[in-house]
C-alpha cells in the first residue's frame, strides 16, 4: 500500500468524523465553501472547466459568465462530496426521506416485459444517490463502475454502495454479468458521458462530436431490454428530485451500426438537455472531448 493512499484514507475518515453531526443546512454550506476553496485556491482542472464552458456556451474562458458558472459547478461538487461523506457514516441510510421521485411507473412498466431495464444517466447531480433511489423503491439494480486508484478508499466506497442497496460490478468483467442481471429482469445502471476512445461511436454532444460508449444501445438491440434515461436534481440541502424519462425507441431496423448511432444520439440528446437546463450539475472536469472525431 502506498503511503499516499493511507494519508488519503485517514483524511477521508477525518472528514467523515467532522461532518457526521452537522445539520443538512450547515453541511450544504460547508460543501459550498469546499467548492470555493477548490475553485479559487486549489484550482483542480479549473482551466479545463472554463474552456469547456466557453466552447459549449460560446463564451470567452475569461468571461464573467464562464467564471460564474464554473464556481457554481465546484460548489455543487462540494455539496455532493460532503453529502456523500456524511452518507457513508450511516449504517442504514434513509435514502427515500431526501428524495421526490417522478416517473416510477415507467420502470414498473418497463420491467413487465421481462427483459430487464437499462438505466442510463451521466455524472450529473448526486448520481451515486440515483442508483440508491432505484433500489429504495424496490427494483434490484446493478451499477457498473471503475475501481478507484486508492484501494482502501475504493473498498469503503463499494461498501457504501452495497449498503445503499446496489450491486456493483467492475467494468472489466461487466458484459457477462450485465447479461445475467438482465435475464433476471433486473435493472442495470450505466453512465454514458465519458470519452470512449477511438472505439466509440461519434455523436453530437452539446454541439461537439464526442466519442461515446456503444454498450447501452448494443445491449438494448441484442436483449430487448428498454433504455430508460434517469436524472437526479438537487432541490435543497440534502434533498433531490429523481426523474425517470420515457423509454427510448430501440426497435432494430436491420442496420445495427446505424441503430446504435441513432439510439446513442437519442439518449445523449436527453442528457445534453438536462445539462443545458442545470449546467452546474454536470461533471465538467471530465476530458469529455478528448478523442477527436476522424476527418470525413
Amino acid at each position: 500500500m502506498k503511503l499516499s493512499h493511507l494519508f488519503e484514507y485517514v483524511g477521508l475518515r477525518l472528514l467523515m468524523l467532522l461532518t457526521r453531526w452537522l445539520s443538512p443546512q450547515l453541511a450544504s454550506l460547508v460543501g459550498n465553501k469546499l467548492g470555493d476553496l477548490t475553485f479559487y485556491v486549489i484550482g483542480i482542472r479549473k482551466q479545463l472547466v472554463l474552456a469547456h464552458l466557453a466552447r459549449v456556451f460560446n463564451h470567452s474562458a475569461d468571461d464573467s459568465n464562464s467564471k460564474y458558472m464554473a464556481r457554481a459547478i465546484y460548489q455543487q461538487l462540494g455539496q455532493t462530496a460532503i453529502e456523500h461523506v456524511r452518507l457513508l457514516t450511516q449504517r442504514k441510510p434513509k435514502v427515500l426521506d431526501r428524495l421526490t421521485i417522478s416517473g416510477e411507473e415507467i420502470i414498473v412498466e418497463a420491467r413487465r416485459k421481462g427483459n430487464g431495464v437499462i438505466l442510463v444517466t451521466g455524472h450529473f447531480g448526486y448520481w451515486e444517490l440515483l442508483g440508491a433511489a432505484v433500489a429504495g423503491i424496490g427494483h434490484p439494480i446493478t451499477v457498473v463502475g471503475k475501481d478507484l486508484h486508492n484501494p482502501i478508499i475504493n473498498h469503503l466506497i463499494l461498501e457504501g454502495r452495497e449498503r445503499l442497496g446496489m450491486n456493483v460490478i467492475n467494468m472489466t468483467s461487466a458484459p457477462s454479468k450485465i447479461l445475467k442481471e438482465l435475464r433476471k429482469n433486473n435493472c442495470i445502471g450505466l453512465l454514458i458521458d465519458q470519452d470512449a476512445g477511438p472505439g466509440g461511436v461519434f455523436v453530437n454532444f452539446l454541439g461537439i462530436k464526442a466519442s461515446t460508449y456503444q454498450g447501452p444501445a448494443l445491449l438494448a438491440l441484442r436483449t430487448g431490454a428498454p433504455i430508460v434515461p434517469c436524472f437526479i436534481i438537487r432541490s435543497g440541502p440534502e434533498n433531490h428530485q429523481v426523474h425517470f424519462e420515457n423509454p427510448i425507441e430501440t426497435t432494430p431496423t436491420g442496420n445495427e451500426s446505424e441503430d446504435i448511432k441513432r439510439i446513442t444520439q437519442t439518449y445523449t440528446d436527453i442528457l445534453a438537455q438536462y445539462i443545458l437546463n442545470y449546467p452546474d450539475h454536470w461533471f465538467w472536469v471530465h476530458r469529455r472531448w478528448k478523442t477527436k472525431a476522424p476527418a470525413t
